[in-house]
């Protein structure tokens, strides 16, 4: 490669950089909650979901971590950089128009079915109902039998006898499950976008402090009591009820 070339190469990467930290910055200045979350296991699939339901109130934007930190300079809130602190790992971010918490719910009402991994908890009682496989007898009967799964050989196919609790929620599933599982195509885990931490109005907020009571939450909103992370919804409860008073009066 010529040194021209070299130098062209180098002014399309400057560009795509300078363009990449003036929109972050403009996300920065848009959005008032910020959040991260780890890349790595998730799937490109499960990220465009997300993106769906996130649509008219967060954007998610895969970004890298030094460009971030420009656009944060850039817009004025170079506070925002704590948020990647000690981070190692590549990482997304969500800029969010709605609190964390409620953005944490959504996320967590909107994970999906995946295959487990050996060493992974089932995040739901896994049953293998019955029904055909599809498969044909051979070894694989003997990892039935070890998993205590009734079977049954029928028109040259292994047949599940009956509906069997292979692993209850909360279980680690083991290595040999897991393989089974894949083959029969049973979903045992749920994965989805997990903030491990956001940032909003001056505090920054981790995995844990997101990890909310949702009953708590409700008594809180009940009785009025101001804690940050419910006094929005304390004020909206407040309005719709001095809404619906106001309607009650002209109506009598």
């Amino acid at each position: 490669m010529t040194a021209q070339a070299i130098a062209r190469s180098a002014r399309k990467i400057a560009r795509w950089k300078l363009e990449e930290v003036d929109e972050l910055a403009k996300l920065i200045q848009d959005y008032p909650v910020v959040a991260i979350f780890k890349l790595v296991g998730l799937r490109a699939n499960l990220l465009h979901e997300i993106r769906r339901v996130l649509r008219g109130k967060a954007i998610l934007r895969i970004a890298k971590k030094t460009l971030f930190c420009k656009a944060a300079e850039k817009a004025g809130r170079p506070e925002l950089k704590r948020l990647l602190e000690d981070v190692k790992e590549p990482i997304g971010f969500i800029f969010s128009k709605i609190d964390a918490f409620k953005l944490k719910l959504i996320l967590d009402k909107n994970r999906i079915p995946m295959h487990a991994k050996a060493g992974e908890k089932a995040d739901m009682d896994v049953i293998i109902p019955e029904m055909n496989t599809g498969l044909p007898p051979g070894p694989i009967l003997g990892d039935f039998g070890k998993l205590k799964i009734p079977t049954k050989i029928e028109g040259g196919q292994i047949w599940i006898a009956k509906d069997t609790l292979v692993a209850k929620k909360g279980d680690v599933i083991s290595p040999l499950l897991a393989s089974l599982l894949a083959r029969l195509d049973i979903k045992a885990v749920l994965k989805g976008v997990e903030i491990e931490r956001a940032y909003a109005d001056g505090v920054i907020l981790t995995k844990e402090d997101l990890t909310i009571d949702l009953e708590a939450r409700a008594l809180a909103i009940e009785a009025e009591i101001p804690a940050r992370d419910v006094i929005v919804d304390i004020i909206l409860r407040a309005e719709s009820v001095a809404a619906a008073l106001k309607q009650a009066i002209k109506e009598s």
